[in-house]
């Protein structure tokens, strides 16, 4: 199980030299170990319990067909042989140790290195550097960041009893496509070949995450990729009962997925994978969504601004022809109900009553729509306390108003950019991509309010081609790890400017894009119930603080009562929009709802939830549009808050759920205060964890909140 000490963030890389070079990787309790045996670079198994297999245990190669720690093919051939061991090294990283091995192949001009990241956590990062060491251009046909024997379990029919059953649970997003990121459900995983695909074989809304569970001995594999394009995670099952030593073994692989050749390398270049996060956890299934958290917010995403995430924003968008003084009225609503930063979205760059997507990628204020320009909307928002930002126009549209082959502004003056932006859609981008900069210098509030020019490179399906020495292939792979324009650098130089991730909604939520962001919007779809689904299974694959979710806006408010759509908003992080129309008086009774929740997140659930932990009560809910009941928690890591969300999905069928809270303390006394009613009481944790307590609701999209403090 997840253990709270601080002594679980050590790291270390034992390298056993000679004839058959072996490398051992431990972080917190997982080990990994690979060598480069007989020609072949392989990985040789995982202990989850902190054990290195130096007398028994670790995975014989000749025993397996695909043993190789990597995939790789030049030229259509697959490099399995015939690698040379160019020795490792360790480059300088604060708070991480970075390990590179060096291989040369000994047939065909090509080098590797495997570069393997630690940071006390659980969980491993690992991604290759392949060059083209030839006088002639090569054809990258297809690579693995990742891949081997992952496991091999002796006896296994024995230890799942005479029920039998699956040895391997396999679960992932099971949905692909808009409006239904965050499926997440579990599959049992058959005897023989299985993948899992994404933005390339399958639609791009599919977050890459995949997370296998052996049912026979408990351990939890996750994985995460790191890249913008195509992917594919592919496993292999051979657990033949006929098998000499009755054993299975499980393998997988990793990595980018497109149309071969995924790039043609000219002579001395280099071109590197995405990286694959991947680890081993002895526990449920809470203790290895929380493993992956903590690697994330440790090593993976930059800092939050100002210290913290999780601002409250407000805003004004596309949904309405926008003027001057909607935006106005806005800000005005925003700063009345607690908003912390507020953003025009889409349509300032456009003419009213314009097509605004065929304008994307003008930055330029349009006059006609404000005559004033976006400075006074900056002053006020600042005057009422609030930070600005304009968001969009990370792309420049290929279509203009007038036409088919009128561009926005950018699109003309950039040509080879609107060339990319007009070419037939992949699967990957159907609708084109975005990137959202949502931006406010406070301290300079004279300056132009600022819109970040955040582009995410188009490597999905297909791309511009390239063509060298006779070779052409599909430039899909220009930058493997993720996008053109990397913004840690600039969130380093403007720690005070919030960069905020947006493209579809859910379609770039994978690690290589929102390490690169603040937080990231993870769906557009908002109507409950399955906006709950969305946000369950989102704060799964990211921390809580940054999964963006919206109240009002996007139709969200059509369903469900007031209550049931904020509380879900206090277990990510919060976007309120259109609360009333312009020339409406305020609703007393739903502007006190609103403060009073905006208060509690600001002051209960905030101030822990950059570190707490969540708890999926209820990880798999039908879709798409779920039922029955769904349940999260939100726990602080010293375990004397949390917050419960008990939500009545479509068609309940159950009025009463048994909660055992997981995330407190049994051995304190808390007071627990049942929203519904505003009663409270004081419970012992071991009753809350142990014994339970009986949660009662009647009808559908109706909820309740347990706001739980330690006395």
């Amino acid at each position: 199980m997840q253990s709270d000490s601080q002594n679980d963030d050590w790291s270390d890389v034992l390298l056993a030299e000679g004839e058959e070079p072996v490398v051992t990787y431990r972080s917190g309790l997982s080990v990994y170990e690979e060598s480069l045996t007989k020609g072949r670079f392989v990985g040789r198994g995982w202990n989850a319990a902190g054990f290195i297999n130096f007398y028994d245990g670790r995975l014989d190669p000749n025993q397996h067909a695909m043993p190789q720690a990597f995939g790789l093919e030049m030229d259509g051939q697959s490099l399995i042989w015939d690698w040379e061991w160019q020795g490792l090294e360790e480059v300088a990283e604060e708070g991480l140790r970075h390990v590179v091995i060096g291989l040369r192949h000994a047939v065909r001009p090509v080098s590797v290195k495997v570069h393997t990241k630690l940071d006390g956590t659980a969980i491993l990062t690992r991604w290759l550097e392949v060059t083209n060491t030839g006088a002639q251009p090569a054809a990258l046909s297809a690579v693995a960041s990742w891949s081997g024997v992952l496991q091999k379990t002796n006896r296994w029919r024995s230890h799942l009893g005479d029920g039998g059953g699956a040895l391997y649970s396999i679960g992932y997003f099971a949905n692909s496509h808009w409006g239904n990121e965050g499926d997440f459900q579990w599959f049992d995983l058959p005897e023989a070949g299985y993948r899992v695909d994404g933005r390339y074989r399958r639609d791009r809304h599919r977050h890459p995450m995949v997370v296998v569970r052996n049912n026979a001995t408990g351990e939890h594999f996750i994985w995460q990729l790191a890249g913008t394009g195509g992917y594919s995670f592919e496993f292999d099952l051979d657990a033949d009962a006929g098998t000499m030593d009755q054993a299975a073994r499980l393998w997988f692989r990793a990595g980018p997925d497109a149309p071969a050749p995924l790039r043609i390398l000219a002579p001395g270049e280099t071109v590197t994978t995405p990286e694959v996060h991947l680890g081993a956890v002895f526990g449920d299934f809470d203790a290895t969504i929380q493993s992956m958290h903590d690697h994330l917010r440790k090593s993976v995403f930059i800092p939050q601004p100002r210290g913290r995430g999780g601002w409250v924003e407000s805003g004004i968008g596309p949904e309405i022809e926008i003027t001057a003084e909607d935006v106005v009225h806005a800000i005005d609503v925003a700063a009345e109900f607690g908003a912390e930063v507020f953003f025009v979205d889409a349509s300032w760059y456009a003419r009213p009553h314009g097509n605004w997507w065929s304008t994307v990628g003008d930055w330029d204020v349009n006059l006609e729509r404000f005559p004033e320009g976006l400075t006074p909307f900056r002053e006020r928002a600042h005057a009422k306390g609030m930070l600005w930002g304009a968001v969009d126009g990370c792309r420049a549209s290929g279509r203009g108003e007038q036409g088919p082959r009128r561009a926005s502004g950018l699109a003309g003056r950039r040509v080879r950019w609107a060339e990319e932006s007009r070419r037939p859609a992949g699967p990957d981008e159907p609708r084109g991509g975005r990137v959202d900069g949502r931006a406010d210098r406070p301290r300079h509030r004279g300056e132009r309010a600022g819109v970040l020019p955040a582009r995410p490179q188009h490597a999905p399906g297909r791309g511009p081609a390239d063509a060298a020495g006779g070779l052409r292939g599909e430039r899909v792979l220009p930058l493997l790890r993720g996008a053109v324009c990397d913004l840690r650098p600039a969130a380093g130089a403007l720690p005070d400017v919030i960069f905020e991730n947006c493209a579809g909604g859910g379609g770039r939520t994978d690690l290589g894009m929102v390490r690169r962001f603040s937080h990231t919007w993870v769906t557009d779809w908002q109507i409950a119930p399955r906006s709950f689904a969305i946000t369950n299974g989102m704060s799964m694959a990211l921390p809580p603080e940054y999964v963006d979710r919206l109240l009002g806006g996007q139709a969200g408010h059509t369903a469900a009562e007031l209550d049931f759509q904020w509380r879900l908003l206090l277990f990510v992080r919060p976007t309120i929009g259109f609360p009333k129309p312009r020339g409406a008086e305020w609703n007393p009774v739903m502007l006190a709802r609103m403060k009073r929740f905006v208060s509690l997140y600001k002051e209960f659930v905030r101030p822990f939830m950059n570190t707490g932990r969540i708890y999926h009560h209820t990880p798999c809910v039908t879709n798409p549009e779920p039922r029955g009941w769904g349940v999260l928690e939100l726990a602080s890591r010293d375990r004397t808050r949390a917050v419960c969300g008990l939500f009545q999905l479509a068609s309940p069928t159950e009025p009463e759920y048994l909660l055992r809270l997981r995330g407190l303390d049994r051995s304190r006394r808390y007071k627990v205060t049942f929203d519904n009613t505003g009663q409270t009481c004081e419970v012992e944790g071991l009753v809350l964890m142990n014994q339970g307590l009986a949660i009662r609701l009647e009808g559908a999209l109706t909820s309740e909140l347990l706001v739980i403090e330690a006395e």
